[in-house]
């Protein structure tokens, strides 16, 4: 079979015009191979990378079936190892729920690569790149993969977007490398017992912009639709809630930065968060909005909050979410030409239907496009929607988007659906 699909790829490719000339190989860098059909199917990426090789597929899963046919196409014995993209780290098998989450690197192990990473970046330009910047990256990202959603890898991904642009910005290559530069201090004063300047904690988690600087609005409606907690390398966990506007469909997120170590300053003048039990429907009298894209972060200054959300509150909700994969595509691309993976980029899924396979569930819309879970990067709150999925109709998936190797996954956070009680949010973490 592989061999008649690869002599009528040949065939077809000669009756198109094509004269395969000696030495044109090196123009290759990627080829597509699609496995299977409908729900089951999935791409296979194989990407040229210096001398090497690397290969993705869209599953998602591991070990994955769909690796098998590709090779058999192109009648190769070598390994494949998969890809982890430019700005994410590769994607491992998911650890057992027996075994538990993987431990944090001690901050003296996690200093002499940062610090071999800025060296490098000094001395061969943060703007030009070389093999050695490569080398110290990669290093980096392998080490701390799994780790830190929100730390290190913000600055690092940062970094590997603007380097790999063809111009790259000085500003953003600049606020990269002293999010870098901050993150290397804090690790080496906590590392030693040593107290850190306030000042290289405001650089990690974000400075709050100041409120004259702020869209001021009296008149939002906004329910909550998810919560997201992240632990930072740096002895902050940050805390996010996201807000959905029910006339207009507008997204928000808090983001606050919760110090986890008692002897972990509390940054002067920050913005706390709103109080109140999941899932919220929030009236403001008075709320700031910082600029930028969607989620906007919100400050919620005055509100009351009511009971509910009701049925009326969730079909308003149900209208505002997107059901086309390709849509949450053009969405994620949009995000990430702006700011990079640093920033989340929540999505609100309709699908059209789940699938499941070996017990693992997909969404799928009315397109059949197939939008996968982020297992590797979440397996404990996948295999709770799985769960939810599995006992009944679900109206929306709400989650983060994801870039795992070229295929966007969605990390869950809350769904919409059916109980006993009637619709309803569960929130997954």
């Amino acid at each position: 079979m592989a061999d008649r699909f690869a002599d009528g790829a040949a065939g077809a490719l000669r009756a198109a015009g094509a004269t395969g000339a000696a030495g044109d190989d090196a123009a290759v860098g990627s080829i597509v191979v699609r496995v299977g059909e409908g729900a089951d199917g999935a791409l296979v990426a194989i990407e040229r990378t210096g001398d090497g090789m690397r290969v993705s597929c869209s599953c998602g899963r591991r070990p994955c079936a769909h690796l098998g046919p590709a090779l058999d196409v192109f009648a190769v014995a070598a390994p494949l190892r998969p890809l982890g993209g430019a700005s994410v780290p590769p994607a491992r098998p998911a650890p057992s729920t027996a075994s538990g989450p993987r431990s944090r690197p001690a901050d003296a192990a996690i200093v002499p690569r940062l610090r071999a990473l800025l060296d490098v970046l000094v001395e061969d330009g943060v703007a030009v790149g070389s093999e050695r910047t490569d080398a110290a990256l990669e290093d980096l990202v392998r080490f701390l993969h799994g780790v830190d959603a929100y730390g290190l890898h913000r600055g690092l991904a940062d970094l590997r977007r603007e380097m790999a642009t063809a111009r790259p910005s000085p500003d953003r290559l600049l606020r990269a490398v002293e999010t870098l530069e901050a993150a290397c201090r804090v690790l080496d004063h906590r590392s030693g017992g040593g107290a850190v300047e306030p000042g290289a904690y405001e650089l990690l988690v974000g400075r709050d912009v100041p409120l004259d600087e702020l869209d001021v609005r009296e008149d939002l409606t906004l329910l909550e639709v998810a919560r997201n907690s992240a632990r930072t390398p740096f002895g902050y966990r940050r805390d996010e809630r996201f807000l959905v506007d029910l006339a207009g469909g507008a997204r928000f997120v808090e983001m606050v930065p919760v110090p986890i170590d008692a002897d972990l300053p509390l940054l002067p003048n920050r913005y706390v968060g709103s109080v109140g039990p999941f899932p919220r429907l929030i009236r403001t009298d008075l709320a700031a909005i910082e600029r930028g894209p969607s989620p906007q972060r919100i400050r919620l200054m005055q509100y009351r909050v009511d009971l509910g959300p009701q049925d009326e509150d969730l079909r308003r909700l149900s209208a505002a979410a997107t059901r086309e994969v390709g849509a949450l595509y053009a969405e994620f691309a949009a995000l990430a030409g702006t700011l990079g993976v640093a920033w989340p980029c929540l999505a609100i899924f309709a699908p059209a239907r789940v699938v499941f396979r070996d017990g693992e569930a997909s969404l799928v819309d009315a397109a059949d496009a197939v939008l996968p879970f982020a297992r590797a990067v979440a397996p404990e709150t996948c295999a709770a929607a799985d769960r939810f999925l599995g006992r009944g109709k679900v109206e929306l998936v709400v989650g983060h988007l994801l870039l795992l190797g070229r295929t966007l996954a969605l990390s869950p956070l809350a769904l919409l659906c059916d109980s006993p009680r009637g619709e309803r949010i569960f929130r997954l973490r």
